[in-house]
C-alpha cells in the first residue's frame, strides 16, 4: 500500500520557501547597510550640488559649514575685516597702545580668497578623497587659514597719518628773560614715527601679524635736538643786561646834561632773540632802542634835539662795550614875524645870530629886503658852533655885569672884569665858541696887537670877534687898562693881560662862549 511509504514530496517545497526567506533577509540586512552609505553619498552630493561649505570647516576658527560661497565671503569679511581688532603699539614706549582694524595698515584677509579655501574642503580631488575629506570635517572638523593681503600703498599712506599723531617735536634748549634774571632751558629730545622701517616689517609677514602677533609694532626713533646748549647766548644777555650804559645828551646852547641811562628792565625790553639757526642768536633790537630814544628826544620840545638814527648805533655799541654814551643836543632853525621896526642887525641882536647868517637863510632879504609882516626862517640857535663842543667847560659874559666867568665840570673856575664892545660897535649878545687861537693877532683897520686871541664868532664874514688881553698899539701905546669893566673895544671883550693868558692857555677850541645881554 501507499500508505507506509514515505511521503517525500513535501520535503522540497519546505527546503525552497526556506531558500527564498533566507535571500530575503539577506537582501534586507544588505539594504540596511547600504542605507547609510547612499545617505551619505546622497548628503555629499547634495552639499556639492547647493554649493555648500562642508559640515567642520571653520577659517581662523569662525565656521562657515553650510554656507554657500558668497554667504561665506559676506561672514568672513564681517568677522576679518569689520569686526576684528589688533593692537597698534609704540615699540619704544609699549604703554602707548591702540585698538585699531588692521586694514587701516593695509592687512587684510581676502574674503574671497579664503571662502575658495573653504569651498575646497572636500571637493579638491577625487571623490574618495572628498568623501574622506567630508567624514573628516565632520568628526574633527578642519580649519582654512585665512588669507591675509596686505596693500603697502594703503599702510604706508595710514603711517604718514599716524606719524602725525605720534610725533613730539624735540625741544631745543633756550633762555627766559624773568625779573631781570636770565634762565636757561634745557632741551629735550623727541620722537617721530620710522615709516619706511615699519613699513618694512609690515611687508615682511603680513599673516603673522594680523593672526598670530595679532598687533602693529610701530616702529619710532628718537629726534635730536637742534639746539642743546645755550651757554654762549645767556651770556650775552647777560652782558647786555649788566651794561649800564651811561647815556648823556649834552646840550652845548644851555650847558645841560641831560641823563638818560636805562635801567635793566628796559635793556630787557631792548633783547631779541632769533631761534631759527642750530645758535641762539642775542642781538639789541634797534627798533626798540630807537623808541626809547624818541621818547626821549620829544621831551626836549619842538626846537631841539638829537640825532636819532646816529644815537641809536651809539648806544648799541654802548652795551657791547659798557662804555659810556655822550650825545649832542642839536637845534632846528625857527621862524621869526617880521615887524615894521625890524632891521636886520636888530633881528640878529634879538637872536643872537650874526646877520649874515640871517641873509644866507633868507636869500630874498638881499634883493627885496625885510618882508614887514611876513615869516623869515632864523637859523638854529646852534649855528655859531662849527667844532664840537667841549662838554666840560663854558666861558660865560654878562655884558650888562661886564664880567668873565669860567666854569669847568660844573664848577665856577675864575671870575674876570672885562670890557665889551662900545654902543656903536657893540659885542652880540648869543651861544658861540672858541674857534681859532692866535697867540697875538693883529687888527689892521685899528693898528694894534690883540694878544692871547680867542676867535669866537665872525662879526661880518672874514671878521672874527673874540676875546683877547689889553690890545697894544703899534706905536707901543697899552690901550683900556683903565676903563676895564666898562664897554670900550669894537666888539670883542677885553681881559687883563694874565687873565687873558690863562683863559687862552685854558679854553681848547670848541669851549662854548655864552654871551647874555
Amino acid at each position: 500500500m501507499k500508505r507506509n511509504q514515505p511521503v517525500q514530496h513535501q520535503t522540497e517545497p519546505i527546503a525552497a520557501n526556506r531558500t527564498v526567506v533566507g535571500r530575503g533577509l539577506i537582501a534586507i540586512v544588505g539594504m540596511a547597510a547600504l542605507t547609510p552609505i547612499l545617505l551619505f553619498l546622497a548628503f555629499y552630493a547634495y552639499l556639492c550640488a547647493f554649493q555648500l561649505v562642508f559640515p567642520g570647516v571653520t577659517v581662523g576658527g569662525a565656521p562657515l559649514d553650510g554656507l554657500t560661497p558668497s554667504e561665506a565671503e559676506a561672514e568672513l569679511n564681517r568677522i576679518w575685516n569689520e569686526d576684528y581688532l589688533i593692537m597698534a603699539v609704540d615699540a619704544m614706549a609699549p604703554d602707548n597702545a591702540w585698538l585699531v582694524h588692521p586694514e587701516e595698515f593695509g592687512l587684510a584677509v581676502d574674503a574671497g580668497e579664503t571662502t575658495r579655501a573653504a569651498m575646497a574642503v572636500g571637493r579638491d580631488g577625487n571623490l574618495v578623497n572628498g568623501l574622506e575629506q567630508l567624514v573628516a570635517s565632520m568628526l574633527e572638523g578642519m580649519d582654512v587659514a585665512p588669507t591675509v593681503v596686505f596693500d603697502e600703498d594703503r599702510a604706508k599712506d595710514s603711517l604718514l597719518v599716524w606719524k602725525d599723531r605720534l610725533t613730539q617735536a624735540a625741544v631745543d634748549a633756550d633762555i627766559r628773560l624773568s625779573d631781570g634774571e636770565v634762565m636757561t632751558l634745557p632741551s629735550q629730545a623727541g620722537v617721530t614715527l620710522d615709516v619706511d622701517a615699519t613699513l618694512s616689517l609690515l611687508r615682511s609677514d603680513p599673516q603673522l601679524i594680523m593672526l598670530e602677533y595679532r598687533f602693529i609694532p610701530l616702529l619710532t626713533i628718537p629726534v635730536d635736538p637742534l639746539r642743546e646748549n645755550v651757554d654762549t647766548a645767556a651770556d650775552a644777555v647777560r652782558r647786555y643786561l649788566g651794561a649800564n650804559p651811561l647815556v648823556r645828551a649834552f646840550d652845548p646852547v644851555t650847558g645841560e646834561h641831560l641823563d638818560w641811562s636805562p635801567d635793566p628792565e628796559q635793556v630787557a625790553g631792548w633783547i631779541s632773540i632769533d631761534h631759527t639757526g642750530e645758535e641762539l642768536e642775542v642781538f639789541i633790537d634797534p627798533d626798540q632802542v630807537e623808541a626809547y630814544l624818541r621818547d626821549h628826544n620829544n621831551a626836549l620840545g619842538n626846537e631841539r634835539g638829537i640825532e636819532v638814527a646816529a644815537a641809536i648805533a651809539e648806544v648799541m655799541g654802548a652795551l657791547e662795550t659798557g662804555d659810556a654814551v655822550s650825545l649832542l643836543v642839536r637845534y632846528d632853525p625857527t621862524e621869526y614875524l617880521v615887524r615894521g621896526s625890524d632891521t636886520i642887525i636888530s633881528i640878529a641882536f634879538d637872536v643872537g645870530i650874526p646877520y649874515w647868517r640871517i641873509q644866507e637863510a633868507n636869500p630874498m632879504i638881499a634883493v627885496q629886503g625885510l618882508p614887514v609882516g611876513e615869516t623869515i626862517i632864523i637859523p638854529p640857535r646852534d649855528a655859531n658852533l662849527i667844532v664840537p663842543p667841549v662838554e666840560n667847560k663854558r666861558i660865560v659874559i654878562s655884558i650888562r655885569e661886564q664880567r668873565m666867568r669860567t666854569y669847568e665840570d660844573g664848577s665856577l673856575r675864575s671870575e674876570h672884569v672885562v670890557s665889551t664892545g662900545m654902543p656903536n660897535s657893540p659885542t652880540m649878545p648869543g651861544v658861540f665858541q672858541v674857534q681859532i687861537h692866535i697867540l697875538n693877532a693883529y687888527g689892521e683897520n685899528w693898528d694894534l696887537y690883540m694878544p692871547h686871541f680867542l676867535g669866537i664868532y665872525e662879526a661880518v664874514p672874514g671878521f672874527m670877534n673874540g676875546i683877547h688881553g689889553l690890545p697894544l698899539l703899534s706905536s707901543g701905546v697899552r690901550l683900556w687898562a683903565d676903563v676895564l669893566g666898562n664897554p670900550a673895544s669894537y666888539g670883542c671883550i677885553i681881559l687883563g693881560l694874565d687873565e687873558a693868558e690863562d683863559v687862552y692857555t685854558w679854553a681848547e677850541n670848541g669851549v662854548v662862549v655864552e654871551i647874555q645881554p
